[in-house]
C-alpha cells in the first residue's frame, strides 16, 4: 500500500499538484579558482576574468557562472569555464559553499567553488563571450604576525602588464566550540600604491581566495 500524506495524497499525487514557483528560490552559480605554478619561477599564478557587465563591470573576478537546471555542479563549472576562458578538460575539486545573504546585489546567490593546480605551461587562455578579459594574476598569502587566537596576513595578486597591484589584510581568530574551531575572518582592502588605481576584487572574491590559498598549501604539503 501506497503512503499518504497528511492530505491523503501519495507521492505521485504530491509530486502532480507542486508548484515550485509558490516558493522563493535561490540562484545557485559556480566559480572556478585555477591555479598555475611555474617550477622554474617558484611562483603560483591565478586566473582571473575582467568583468563585461554590471554588476561589479570592469573588475576582475574568479571566472564562474549561473547553474543551470539541466546541468551537475561539475558540468556547470566546466562549461562556465569554457565559456570564459576558453580552458577545458581540467581537473577541479569542490572547495567551499558560499551563502552570504548580500553577496550578490543581484538577488539571492549561493556559490560554490571549485579549485585545480595544474602546470602553467599546459594551459593556453583566451577570453570567451562572457569576459572581457582573462589574466593571469601572481598570488601570494603571507603571514605578517601571529595574534593570541590566530594571525594575520596579507593577500596580495598582482599583474605587472596590466600595471595591477591588489592588496588585502586578512585577520583570521579562531575559538573552540565544543569540538570543533570556529574561524572568523576579517578581510581590509588596503590602498593602491605607486599611483595605481584602487582595484578590488568582486563580490566575496577576496575572501573565496583566501580560503583557496590555505587548500593550496595543503596540496603543495601533500605532493
Amino acid at each position: 500500500m501506497e503512503r499518504k500524506n497528511e492530505e491523503g495524497l501519495t507521492e505521485k499525487e504530491f509530486l502532480l499538484q507542486y508548484r515550485p514557483g509558490d516558493y522563493e528560490r535561490p540562484s545557485v552559480t559556480v566559480d572556478m579558482l585555477i591555479f598555475a605554478w611555474d617550477q622554474e619561477e617558484s611562483k603560483t599564478d591565478i586566473l582571473l576574468i575582467k568583468r563585461k557587465n554590471h554588476p561589479c563591470i570592469g573588475q576582475w573576478a574568479i571566472p564562474g557562472g549561473f547553474v543551470n537546471m539541466d546541468e551537475s555542479l561539475e558540468e556547470a563549472a566546466a562549461r562556465e569555464l569554457f565559456e570564459e576562458t576558453g580552458l577545458k578538460g581540467i581537473y577541479m575539486e569542490q572547495l567551499y559553499t558560499w551563502g552570504g545573504v548580500k553577496r550578490d546585489p543581484r538577488t539571492r546567490v549561493i556559490s560554490v567553488s571549485y579549485l585545480a593546480a595544474v602546470p602553467k605551461d599546459q594551459l593556453t587562455v583566451q577570453a570567451g563571450d562572457d569576459a572581457k578579459k582573462a589574466c593571469w594574476f601572481e598570488v601570494k598569502k603571507k603571514k605578517l604576525s601571529d595574534l593570541e587566537n590566530g594571525a594575520t596576513y596579507a593577500l596580495t595578486i598582482e599583474n605587472e602588464d596590466e600595471h595591477i597591484f591588489i592588496s588585502y589584510r586578512i585577520t583570521e581568530t579562531f575559538e573552540r566550540d565544543g569540538l570543533m574551531w570556529k574561524r572568523d575572518v576579517d578581510i581590509e582592502l588596503l590602498p593602491a600604491i605607486d599611483m595605481l588605481d584602487q582595484e578590488k576584487l568582486a563580490f566575496d572574491h577576496a575572501e573565496i581566495l583566501n580560503i583557496a590559498m590555505d587548500r593550496l598549501e595543503e596540496l603543495e604539503k601533500e605532493d
